[in-house]
């Protein structure tokens, strides 16, 4: 008898350990600031796919990139414009920097242009990252650490379509190392990835948009908010636990808001259960020293 409650008692502290590591329900986004951005951040535009919004590692800073504009903004946290370079291209649709290069989406062509360009932050022209050709309006994409993260090729004038993200190197960005489907996906306006969260942030290709977090390993969906945003002319990126959301109005008004992301908290039922299971261990040790 004593032994079969050991068993029972040993067993409970291992399902509390699941429990823990098992994701809690999400916790709502923390809202802190919106900053009205200046007007270069709202220039007027020819078509209404996405905007983007990146961040560059390296600087700490907000990089800003709209259609037509044919310009990389940079600016502080606070969305205060710090600088600019002159990027050549006029159908840009997403950013992303690491402290040596700033890394842009372009469709100029469609099917006759390449997709992904490289740019020294100083000095030199864009050149091709990838050989990569697709047509209609580019797609997101984001660089952490050396890895350059895309999702598929949209296949029209709008990102509705999107629901994968695929991974490569920096170094060997045509060979792609992982694909992963994220489900529960409804079209994706722009990605933030989160390497040492291992999370891939999105915001839907809507215009009451929800973003989401999805695990960056697996693509399972993981957390869901319902923010009721405006997808489908803004971009999102990641930095220091938080997320920086930027809402593009044509000619005036655009703002960035920010949204500081809770740590995961166990519920409290698995720290109830995992109380359970450690007095239980204690138990069975006692039982086995006295047995």
């Amino acid at each position: 008898m004593i032994s079969n409650v050991s068993k029972l008692l040993t067993g409970t502290a291992v399902l509390a350990v699941v429990a823990l590591a098992q994701a809690a329900p999400a916790q709502a986004l923390t809202f802190e600031a919106t900053y009205a951005l200046a007007n270069q951040l709202a220039d007027p535009n020819s078509n209404f796919n996405p905007q983007g919004l990146g961040y560059d590692t390296g600087s700490n800073e907000l990089l800003f990139m709209q259609q037509s504009a044919q310009t990389i903004y940079r600016t502080d946290l606070t969305g205060t414009i710090t600088g600019s370079r002159a990027v050549g291209y006029n159908h840009t649709t997403s950013v992303a920097g690491d402290g040596t290069n700033y890394y842009f989406s372009d469709y100029t062509g469609n099917s006759g242009g390449l997709d992904v360009f490289a740019i020294g932050k100083a000095s030199g022209s864009a050149a091709a990252l990838s050989s990569e050709i697709a047509g209609y309006g580019g797609y997101p994409i984001d660089v952490r650490a050396g890895n350059l993260y895309r999702t598929e090729a949209s296949t029209g004038y709008g990102y509705g379509n999107l629901d994968e993200l695929r991974i490569s190197s920096l170094a060997a960005p045509d060979t792609i190392l992982q694909t992963l489907t994220l489900a529960g996906s409804v079209g994706i306006g722009d990605i933030a990835v989160d390497e040492a969260g291992g999370s891939v942030w999105t915001i839907d290709y809507l215009a009451s948009a929800a973003i989401r977090r999805f695990d960056l390993a697996t693509g399972a969906l993981l957390e869901t908010h319902l923010l009721g945003l405006d997808g489908l002319t803004a971009g999102i990126t990641y930095a220091d636990n938080k997320l920086y959301y930027y809402d593009w109005q044509n000619g005036s008004g655009s703002t960035l808001s920010v949204y500081a992301i809770p740590a995961s908290v166990p519920e409290a039922a698995s720290f109830g259960l995992l109380a359970l299971g450690l007095a239980g261990l204690g138990l069975a040790a006692r039982r086995r020293r006295t047995a």
